[in-house]
């Protein structure tokens, strides 16, 4: 538990881990681990999966942009001081 000296006001805590009789401490916090292993790489799945779907969705929105805008093909770029040497 971490507690502010100042205000007495208690910042963090963790809960005991409770065992079950006849069950060791080492196997209730190996398991414990085994769950935040499984929680971890779950999320890291998640972002991976978001990932790939956000090029999907940026081809899509550009698609609809150039639909919109009524040309398929970009303008022609200017000429500048620097192409006419």
């Amino acid at each position: 538990m971490e507690v502010d000296a100042d205000t007495g006001a208690v910042l963090r805590h963790r809960e005991e881990v409770k065992s079950r009789p006849g069950e060791d401490f080492l196997g209730a916090r190996l398991r414990e681990l085994e769950e935040e292993k499984a929680r971890r790489a779950a999320i890291v799945a998640q972002g991976h999966e978001r990932e790939k779907t956000k090029q999907g969705e940026f081809d899509r929105l550009f698609r609809k942009v150039r639909e919109e805008s009524g040309s398929a093909t970009p303008p022609p770029r200017p000429v500048r001081d620097v192409d006419l040497d």
